[in-house]
């Protein structure tokens, strides 16, 4: 199958802008709190980042499935993306304690990653999945009292209710869940589709370079936790005392 620069390119915008939130979103949580990120600017980066990323995992769940559909192959790239969010849930605990990442993206993109990769390319199949989160998300939204029978922990993971965690990364099942179905739609659709971008338009310097950041996005999401921990805690925390 035709493979979609363009895809990449969107992935390469994502951690750009998610990177340039969390510059200003985790300072203030290791305590540097000079630092603000909760202004209408950032949160509006943030979000964008979300619904991009998070949409092109359904894209691209499409895109492994057509291109190979063991599903030996696929759990392995499952077990990838958990690996990398075992470290930072373990990263995250050192760093911030009870706060630390109990259900975050990677988490998130593992889980369903691993549930839905039978279905992805089932479009009437979807529809049913979709419908079905869908009106949970309503239910969970207007009567939050039905699914108190929940078992904390997995409320918790779904996007239920949630009176026990905090953490400073939280990326439940509802409504999340909801985007990537909408991205197999999309890839279902680019699946049986010749469309071409200008050239001018995925092959300048610009695009080339986010094309490579979209396909390495999830080491790069997982390192930078690291890097932005060395320049505040270290660096910063030095230039600050003195």
């Amino acid at each position: 199958m035709k493979r979609y620069d363009e895809i990449d390119i969107l992935k390469g915008v994502a951690v750009i802008l998610m990177i340039i939130f969390h510059f200003y979103y985790f300072p203030n949580q290791y305590g540097f709190t000079e630092i603000k990120y909760d202004t209408t600017l950032l949160k509006f980066i943030a979000k964008i980042a979300q619904i991009i990323f998070i949409t092109c995992v359904g894209i691209n769940l499409v895109f492994a499935k057509n291109k190979n559909s063991d599903p030996q192959v696929h759990l392995q790239r499952v077990m990838k993306i958990a690996f990398y969010a075992l470290l930072m849930s373990l990263f995250t605990y050192h760093v911030f304690k009870e706060k630390y990442v109990k259900f975050g993206i990677l988490h998130f993109v593992a889980f369903t990653s691993l549930i839905l990769f039978t279905f992805v390319d089932n479009v009437e199949s979807m529809r049913i999945i979709t419908a079905i989160f869908l009106i949970l998300y309503v239910l969970n939204h207007f009567k939050p009292e039905l699914f108190r029978i929940i078992p904390q922990p997995f409320a918790f993971i779904g996007g239920f209710y949630n009176d026990r965690y905090s953490a400073i990364d939280h990326f439940p099942i509802m409504p999340w869940i909801l985007l990537i179905c909408v991205g197999t739609f999309i890839g279902n659709h680019l699946v049986n589709q010749n469309i071409d971008t200008p050239n001018y338009i995925t092959n300048n310097a610009v695009s080339k370079t986010l094309k490579n950041i979209g396909k390495r996005s999830l080491e790069i999401y997982a390192v930078h936790w690291a890097v932005l921990y060395i320049v505040y805690c270290i660096i910063y925390e030095k230039i600050r005392v003195n």
